[in-house]
């Protein structure tokens, strides 16, 4: 295993929740319809939680002495403007997914940093979590269909 340096995984993984669908998401809100009120709720509180883990994350890379690096949205995100929800929370799991993937190999890379690590693993079960609320937003969207 080649040498780590925590302070760039720890920065990498707020990144990667600073920068997620969902976040994008609270700031360019998708095209909502009529009774989509639970779904709004669970896109609000996935984006709540990713910004409290950007917080916890940055603020472990400032007591390190180190600068956060904010990152940006990927550019493929400004063509959801305006799509709705529906068509959304397909890229929002698909997302998701890929996130969980980043943060366990995150995770795998921070073995020698415990706690680091410890706000990885965190991190991991509350994407697991949010991934979990999409797919019963799916489930539940299918059923009415």
């Amino acid at each position: 295993m080649t040498e780590v340096d925590t302070m760039d995984v720890l920065n990498r993984l707020a990144v990667l929740h600073h920068r997620s669908l969902a976040t994008y998401m609270s700031y360019a809100q998708p095209a909502w319809k009529r009774g989509e009120e639970r779904a709004k709720t669970t896109l609000a509180l996935i984006a709540a939680d990713e910004h409290a883990t950007v917080d916890r994350l940055f603020e472990m890379i400032a007591e390190a002495g180190r600068s956060a690096y904010h990152g940006t949205f990927p550019m493929e995100y400004t063509a959801f403007h305006d799509l709705s929800f529906d068509f959304l929370l397909g890229k929002l799991i698909e997302n998701q997914n890929d996130k969980i993937l980043q943060i366990e190999e995150a995770i795998e890379q921070l073995a020698l940093a415990p706690i680091a690590k410890l706000a990885a693993e965190e991190a991991l079960g509350a994407a697991k979590g949010h991934l979990q609320s999409l797919e019963e937003l799916q489930q539940a969207d299918l059923a009415s269909s």
